[in-house]
């Protein structure tokens, strides 16, 4: 299991949590570990973090540290 930490500086409000969160818990091979504004925390199992920044960027959030 690798875990990585994402910045997503446009993900603020509870509203833009909610919808980071959703999206990764629809991805399988992804577990949350920490959420926080412009920040997320995964465990990845078999994901990648390629599909995991796809993902996040599909829902309409730029990821800083590709």
């Amino acid at each position: 299991m690798e875990s990585i930490t994402l910045r997503i500086p446009n993900m603020k409000s509870q509203h833009c949590m909610m919808v980071v969160k959703t999206t990764l818990q629809n991805q399988a091979g992804v577990s949350l570990s920490k959420i926080a504004p412009g920040e997320v925390e995964i465990e990845l199992s078999g994901a990648t973090k390629a599909s995991v920044v796809e993902a996040i960027e599909k829902a309409g959030y730029p990821v800083a540290n590709k």
